[in-house]
């Protein structure tokens, strides 16, 4: 900030004997300069537009006093903050607290001191100036607050205006994909039941059989993505509203080995369950979890060698439950363990597209049941722990 030089500021001198007006003037020589004789007089000069910067001012005056100076001055918007000092004989120094009780911000007694009077003229105009660059400062830093609040404001709105579109967005991506979901599911149920028709019908010829087996595979793939998108897409918009109660692990696994025991079997692959406590329970969403054991049941079974085995294990540790599954296939590439329950993201050996979606559902079943989903790669194969 530019500095101020004080002796451009102006001084009224008002004294009623010009002797004294004589020597506060060239006292007061390095300063712009007004002078009154009376209390009128002053009151003409300081109640200007450009009224002074400091007043000098006589206590005992014909007419107007120096008492009824100050008063005056005080009401007035222009020149209430201006610093006075009265000027007093010793005698009078016992009425200089009726001055500062109206107002004054000094007294300066006659004979003048030069010195005296010059420091006390420089530190109230000192204050003075001070002052005012605080008030202005405070005013730029009052527009400022004003201004941001004022664009925090218009961002507030608009973030609220897009807020409320992308729930109107929302809503209809929620609706379209259970619409989507429900009018592929309902064509490719009868695809799924026709193609296990089919087979049967085409007796020894394998190779129309193995083309019906392909066409089976895909639906049922189809049929499983359809119904991963609407799991994620509800518990992405916190739509799903979760039926909690304890439930048993072991028939919730259960649940999910009958749904995927027939594919285990097409491929020899044996569903171990010696490990799992029978009697554990955890507070979930049944056919959530369902869900989840049986699309992390479906990867073991899918990337384990034929005539494997898939290991399930359920156990109690201090106060958490841990259920894993563990496989004997390839693993992970290890440079997608970190990415692998992403939404999308394809893990090239272990993983497909389908998995990839699959497995960031599963993340998302267990982010709604504040529960934990961990991989690892073993020697050989993989683990897949969930944490409650």
């Amino acid at each position: 900030m530019e500095e101020i030089n004080i002796f451009e500021k102006t001084v009224l001198i008002v004294d009623d004997t010009p002797e004294n007006i004589d020597i506060l003037n060239d006292l007061l020589r390095k300063f712009k300069r007004k002078v009154a004789l009376n209390g009128e007089r002053a009151l003409k000069i300081a109640l200007t537009d450009n009224p002074p910067d400091i007043i000098l001012l006589d206590v005992m005056m014909p007419g107007l006093s120096g008492y009824d100076v100050c008063e005056e001055l005080r009401k007035d918007e222009r020149t209430k903050e201006i610093p006075i000092i009265f000027l007093t004989a010793k005698s009078e120094k016992e009425d200089v607290i009726k001055g500062f009780e109206l107002g004054a911000q000094d007294y300066v007694t006659k004979p003048f001191d030069a010195r005296e009077l010059m420091e006390r003229v420089k530190t109230h105009l000192e204050l003075k100036i001070q002052r005012e660059m605080l008030e202005s400062m405070n005013d730029i830093l009052e527009e400022k607050v004003q201004e941001r609040t004022k664009q925090l404001s218009e961002s507030n709105e608009q973030l609220e205006h897009a807020n409320q579109k992308l729930m109107v967005l929302d809503e209809a991506k929620s609706t379209f994909l259970k619409i989507i979901s429900h009018e592929v599911r309902t064509p490719l149920n009868g695809i799924i039941g026709a193609s296990y028709f089919l087979k049967e019908s085409f007796g020894d010829d394998e190779e129309m059989k193995d083309f019906v087996d392909m066409l089976a595979i895909s639906s049922d793939r189809l049929e499983k993505i359809s119904c991963l998108a609407l799991i994620i897409t509800e518990l992405q918009a916190n739509r799903k509203k979760l039926t909690i109660n304890e439930e048993n692990i072991f028939e919730m696994l259960s649940m999910a080995i009958d749904t995927t025991k027939n594919y285990a079997m097409e491929r020899n692959i044996t569903l171990d369950t010696d490990d799992v406590v029978r009697n554990l329970e955890i507070t979930s969403e049944r056919m959530l979890i369902i869900k989840a054991f049986e699309i992390l049941l479906d990867n073991a079974i899918r990337y384990s060698p034929e005539n494997e085995t898939v290991k399930i294990r359920a156990w109690k540790e201090n106060d958490k439950i841990r259920i894993e599954i563990i496989d004997n296939g390839p693993g992970f590439p290890k440079e997608k363990l970190k990415d692998l329950l992403k939404p999308f993201e394809i893990g090239a050996e272990h993983e497909d597209s389908h998995s990839g979606l699959s497995l960031s559902a599963v993340k998302m079943i267990m982010d709604s049941h504040n529960a934990e989903i961990n991989i690892m790669n073993n020697e050989a194969g993989a683990t897949v722990s969930l944490v409650f």
